[in-house]
């Protein structure tokens, strides 16, 4: 989501942001991704214990490519929330799984990726359904003209804490260069 907020607000004129990291999500968002989020994504479940949860969140989220115990552990506990009945559940609002519910067809942002101006950094896992290849290559192309890095053997979407992922986006924070 916050990719798609990105482009939303740097398409605005004025905008006040002025660089931008996307990942791994384009002006195309395939149906089909939708779907898939859909099945899990605004869902309420319980465990019984934080190990149950985080063995949940492995599952759905594997995808995220090859994260150490250590890691797993941290996007759990920071996914999570105890219940009254100290059962565990996830820590959002489960309303954010409204727009997942039976999509129509692909969500185009093309008139919004147009209209941003500032540099752009566009991150992809190589096995990404949410962000085909042919689109981030067309992102390449139009709009900001972002740069394009890829990860292997991740899909949607690469969680950014492995140090390689990190040094990319550091290098492209902070390049003084005003291209991307």
């Amino acid at each position: 989501m916050g990719g798609i907020i990105g482009m939303l607000l740097a398409s605005r004129p004025q905008s006040p942001i002025a660089r931008m990291v996307v990942n791994d999500v384009g002006t195309i968002i395939p149906r089909a991704a939708l779907e898939r989020i859909g099945k899990y994504v605004g869902n309420t479940p319980r465990f019984p214990t934080l190990e149950d949860l985080e063995s949940h969140v492995r599952l759905v989220s594997a995808p995220f490519g090859p994260l150490t115990d250590e890691q797993w552990r941290h996007i759990t506990v920071h996914a999570a929330r105890q219940l009254d009945d100290g059962s565990w559940t996830t820590a959002y609002d489960p309303a954010i799984g409204i727009p997942f519910q039976q999509p129509q067809r692909d969500v185009d942002l093309w008139a919004y990726w147009d209209a941003v101006r500032c540099p752009t950094l566009l991150l992809r896992g190589t096995q990404s359904d949410l962000l085909l290849r042919d689109n981030a290559l067309a992102m390449m192309k139009r709009g900001p003209s972002a740069r394009l890095v890829e990860f292997d053997g991740i899909g949607h979407a690469p969680m950014l804490m492995s140090d390689d992922q990190i040094a990319v986006v550091r290098e492209f924070l902070l390049s003084s260069t005003a291209s991307a």
